[in-house]
Parts: structure tokens; sequence; C-alpha cells
């Protein structure tokens, strides 16, 4: 079995029991956290994007978790997990759907809405050493949007999570994972990189205002998830981007919308 070393960002979503993809049971996620921290590095999204931004070499086998949307049970179940390991994580937050639930329009029919975090489980969460990032105002396909309401979504969203927690919001994360050239140019004005939906490991010349992730619903079989670093675990990545590709779902390279 052939050994990689490139970074791997995971995207997670809800950590809850029902059986949607965006959704990984608190069972499942606990012992992922405690394989990680027993046999991985994990990293702050900041090392990976410097590195990349400076022309440095890359952290080698280096995990980055990252979770997308800001769903409640992150405060009661997955923090408690990170905070016990000492994983750091960053988390993407849609800042007007905080304290609410998930039903922003244009979401898929198949996703169940579920309750967000609230401003005061984000400030609390800050203060014990979470990261947030942003994820727009109101979660649309930026794509769609006109210049000035892509500026708004942004630069808004950024204001209210640093308003909030005190803390740079130095990270964003593209609703849908959509985005076009004029969207990451907006992106590059406000945050030091972004992350995409692309499926794979950071390449030493990946863009860091469109990094690749693997989202933590291919990796819910143990021995895929205990493969990360290895060739094995890149030829699964690339089969299952070529399924999204096939499905016409949105890859991480820029949306012609």
């Amino acid at each position: 079995m052939g050994v990689a070393h490139e970074p791997v960002i995971l995207t997670y979503h809800s950590i809850a029991g029902g059986g949607s993809p965006i959704e990984i049971p608190p069972e499942m996620f606990a012992q992922q956290m405690d394989w990680l921290a027993g046999h991985f590095r994990v990293a702050p999204l900041a090392e990976v994007v410097d590195a990349l931004r400076a022309h440095h070499p890359l952290p080698e086998r280096t995990v980055v978790l990252t979770f997308d949307d800001g769903f409640a049970d992150f405060f009661s179940v997955a923090a408690p997990v990170l905070l016990r390991h000492r994983l750091p994580a960053t988390v993407f937050l849609p800042t007007a759907y905080l304290g609410k639930t998930s039903a922003w329009p244009g979401q898929p029919a198949w996703v169940k809405t579920a309750p967000l975090l609230s401003w005061e489980q984000v400030r609390e969460l800050s203060a014990a050493g979470i990261d947030f990032g942003a994820h727009s105002v109101s979660h649309p396909a930026l794509t769609a949007l006109g210049p000035a309401d892509v500026e708004k979504e942004l630069a808004e969203s950024r204001e209210e999570i640093e308003t909030h927690t005190g803390r740079p919001a130095a990270f964003f994360c593209y609703p849908y994972g959509l985005w076009n050239p004029a969207v990451r140019r907006c992106a590059q004005q406000h945050f030091r990189g972004a992350c995409s939906t692309a499926a794979g490991a950071v390449e030493p010349d990946a863009d860091p205002y469109a990094l690749p992730r693997v989202d933590a619903h291919y990796l819910r079989n143990r021995r895929w998830f205990r493969s990360l670093f290895t060739q094995r675990f890149r030829s699964y990545v690339a089969a299952r981007r070529i399924i999204r590709r096939i499905r016409g779902q949105p890859e991480g390279s820029y949306a012609r919308v």
C-alpha cells in the first residue's frame, strides 16, 4: 500500500444519529476523533493555508477539521470530544440563521432541517478555542448573485462573527461549493483562504481560495477513515469525485453561472 503525505481537510456537518449524508452518528464521530488523536496530527486550517500562501512546504500527514453550517449539535456533541482531545477545528457559520434552523431557501429536499448554534454558544466555543469562519449571511448560491450582493454576503458575515467573538474570522466556505472568478476575488479581499467542496487532499499547488476537502460521509467505513494517508485512499476519493461530476454536484472548480 503506497503512502501519501499531503494534508487532508475533512468536512463534517451535523453530528447526529440520522441517516442523512450530512449526519455522522455521535458514536462514530467520537471513535474517529479518538483515532485521529492517537495516530495523526490535527492542525488548524490556518497552518495549511499559510503554507500555501507563502509557497512553503505543506505539513505532512496532517488532518484539518472543518464543520459546515454551524449545527447546534456541534455545541452539545462535537465540541466536548474535540476539547477533550485538544483538537483544533473551524466551524463555518451562515450568520443570518444562527439561533434558528437550517431552513434557508435552496436547501435540497432530502436535507432534514435542524437547529443551528446560537450566538451565545458561538461566543462560549470561541472562548474555549474553537475557530469560526464565514459561510455567508444567508447561504445563497453566490454565483447567481451580482457583485454588490456577493460583497454584502461575505463582508457582513465576517464582520458579524468578529463582532460576536472578538476574534478574526479569517476563512470562508462557499455555500453549496459554488464559486466563480468574481466570487473568488471577493473572498480574496476579505479572507486568508476559502474552502470548496472539491474532493481530494491538499496538493502543494492548491489554490488557497478553492481548498479541496474530503466529506466525512465518504469515510463512515472505519477502513477508509484509517487509510487517510495511503494511495488507496487517494484512489477512493478520486472515484467519489468522478461520481459527483456524473451527478452534476458542485465539485469546487468554479461554476459558470
